[in-house]
């Protein structure tokens, strides 16, 4: 499918440039963000190897994170939602469900061990006396989990929260596999060579004219992008705009399809701000019947109003590798993304800022 492109010929010719430089990407990323983005598959088999077990039978698992720490539990979250009888949830914010209780392991996640939110749950879960898990790099957490004598499965430190996806991640996996919930250890290893050959395609190294996550960068370059997927993989969708916001520092929404075709729709079609935003769909190989064609149709009423979405097809076995293909292309566009903005993708000045006016 041919994507309208923003640039005129020679500009777009010179933007590609930028991401074939290696020597001005090198100077750019100055605390190491692709290093960490290539590192999610390896992340992931360290993580799985680890040992955790739970003496108590549960009936669900509570996941508790919020930012960047949390992302993990949504992929496991989308991925039982299909594959497990048990519910695995994500609590975010300050609040455990009402049904989380005696037969619910609940999860505390941060990779910081910092996160006040989490710390706050904490105690809120220790009331409902089910078991509970610690996941993190150090911080209070560690030292409140010890304290209770909780059980901690140990991240390294010395990441950006987002970076250690991986960690948390298979950290999460045998949280919810030792609860009986699903099989998420044998289907991440599953997964994992399909992810490091993605890896290799995306690399800088590969020109932009092959390479997939560089030239998706320069169709959502100065423009704020909103991306669209299906419920069972909507953290693709979410993953996008969150690395988009904090590695490229630009605004970037996102939402599910078809729940878009009941509200967003009415903006694209008759809002005012066509030319700043940009629609962007994710779909998968196996999306075909209904789902495939009312997508197809959304596709064409929005191009029949003057806009051209970019629509992205992808890889993926089972649902759990598509999302964590998905997953790593975002990543590498929200790197392209900064390289072409001319900025770091690791320091996210604004979020620390905003923590310390919460101190």
């Amino acid at each position: 499918m041919t994507h309208r492109i923003i640039f005129k010929k020679a500009h777009f010719q010179d933007m590609s440039g930028l991401l074939d430089d290696l020597g001005r990407m090198a100077a750019l990323d100055q605390s190491s963000m692709l290093q960490q983005i290539v590192g999610l598959p390896q992340q992931i088999e360290e993580a799985i190897s680890w040992d955790f077990t739970l003496a108590a039978a549960v009936d669900s698992v509570c996941i508790c994170g919020v930012g960047g720490s949390a992302v993990g539990g949504d992929i496991l979250t989308d991925y039982s939602s299909i594959t497990s009888t048990k519910q695995v949830y994500v609590a975010r914010g300050m609040d455990l469900p009402k049904w989380v209780g005696k037969k619910t392991l609940v999860a505390l996640v941060s990779y910081s061990g910092n996160t006040w939110e989490v710390l706050d749950l904490l105690e809120k879960a220790r009331e409902r006396g089910g078991p509970l898990v610690g996941i993190t790099s150090g911080g209070g957490l560690l030292k409140k989990c010890k304290d209770a004598s909780i059980p901690v499965i140990e991240v390294p430190p010395g990441l950006q929260p987002r970076a250690a996806l991986g960690y948390l991640l298979g950290s999460s996996a045998l949280v919810i596999q030792a609860a009986g919930a699903a099989p998420a250890i044998k289907d991440l290893k599953r997964a994992l060579p399909a992810m490091v050959d993605l890896k290799e395609n995306l690399s800088p190294g590969v020109p932009t004219a092959v390479n997939m996550a560089k030239k998706i960068a320069l169709k959502l370059n100065c423009r704020i992008p909103v991306i669209y997927a299906p419920r069972t993989i909507k953290t693709i969708a979410y993953r996008w705009q969150t690395q988009i916001n904090e590695n490229a520092k630009m605004l970037a929404f996102s939402g599910e399809f078809p729940e878009m075709n009941h509200n967003h729709i009415v903006g694209w079609v008759e809002g005012e701000l066509k030319k700043d935003l940009l629609p962007v769909f994710l779909k998968t190989i196996s999306i075909a019947g209904s789902l495939g064609e009312k997508m197809a149709k959304t596709i064409q009423l929005i191009k029949d109003h003057g806009i051209e979405p970019v629509v992205v097809e992808l890889s993926g076995r089972t649902p759990l590798e598509t999302s964590l293909m998905g997953i790593m292309l975002g990543d590498f566009i929200s790197y392209y993304l900064a390289m072409l903005r001319g900025v770091d993708p690791s320091p996210v000045s604004s979020i620390q800022e905003l923590k310390n006016r919460m101190r």
